[in-house]
């Protein structure tokens, strides 16, 4: 199955950007678990008219479906050109979209962002990705396409019924227990996820807020990842890192950084920061005085 005609996507710094941990770069392709299949996307080099992205699923379904579900899983169908047209404030964030262009905020499936993002606290990228897969394994299903082997990611009532020795085992520390009660509140419905799509972006960050285990960057990063909410600002050391560096020029707590940004950057905040973070790790320069130079303090 082929979508046409996508403009403005880059398929490699999309999915390559610490947003999700479930999607494997073999060759020329790209292999991930999304919502209990398996998906192959391979991108086509851009011609006059985008991109084609060439789609393989472990799962038989029909191929409109499909094609909507990834056009909004992906964030095509927003109009990004136009926000971070908005955010580009400065010489700074406007070479990092340049370099970076086409990169865009997932749409994640509600549970497993959270879940996932339960998991990332205090821990590195290839850590966190060990423990998905291990608790895949141990909890969800088999999947296979092409040989390729992977597992679903286990739903709240089997980690809700899971064994606090069988979480461990999988890697999860101290977070275990984080893990296993936001699972139990999916499950008896006091978090409720269909309620929780349907709030604005406050009231939802509060809403997670309640559960222990879940602080303010993760509740930022399951609003910003999963429910869409792009003036969401996960603050972790590396946006706090760039902030104090560029921006303010010196140390700063969360919230004075969040007013900052908010304000300087507008209601694409989320988009604003992404392309930040990800241009640091890009970058090993980032923090010259070149780079320095680009933005005025004037």
């Amino acid at each position: 199955m082929q979508i046409q005609g996508v403009m403005d996507f880059n398929l490699k710094y999309t999915l390559e950007s610490g947003q999700s941990f479930r999607w494997n770069r073999i060759e020329d392709a790209y292999y991930g678990v999304v919502e209990g299949r398996i998906l192959k996307l391979r991108a086509s080099e851009k011609g006059q008219h985008g991109i084609t992205l060439s789609v393989e699923s472990s799962a038989s379904e029909d191929a409109a479906q499909l094609t909507a579900f990834l056009r909004h899983y992906l964030d095509i169908e927003r109009d990004v050109p136009r926000i971070l047209a908005a955010v580009g404030t400065d010489a700074y964030i406007h070479r990092a979209v340049q370099r970076l262009w086409g990169m865009r905020i997932l749409n994640q499936e509600l549970w497993e962002t959270i879940a996932s993002f339960i998991l990332s606290q205090n821990n590195n990228v290839p850590r966190i990705r060990g423990i998905i897969r291990r608790l895949s394994e141990r909890f969800g299903r088999e999947l296979t396409l092409e040989g390729y082997v992977d597992y679903s990611f286990p739903t709240a009532a089997v980690l809700a019924a899971a064994e606090s020795h069988e979480l461990l085992a999988c890697g999860t520390g101290y977070r275990a227990d984080y893990l296993k009660g936001a699972a139990q509140a999916v499950v008896s419905g006091e978090l409720s996820l269909p309620h929780l799509k349907r709030l604005a972006y406050p009231e939802a960050k509060r809403e997670l807020m309640h559960r222990k285990g879940i602080g303010e960057k993760v509740a930022d990063c399951i609003c910003l990842f999963s429910l869409g909410h792009l003036e969401a600002l996960p603050i972790d050391v590396w946006i706090k890192r760039i902030f104090e560096t560029l921006y303010l020029r010196r140390p700063a707590t969360p919230r004075e950084i969040r007013e900052f940004a908010q304000n300087y950057f507008g209601a694409g905040v989320g988009y604003a920061q992404q392309y930040l973070f990800h241009y640091v790790h890009e970058c090993p320069n980032w923090a010259d005085d070149e780079h320095l130079s680009l933005i005025s303090h004037e």
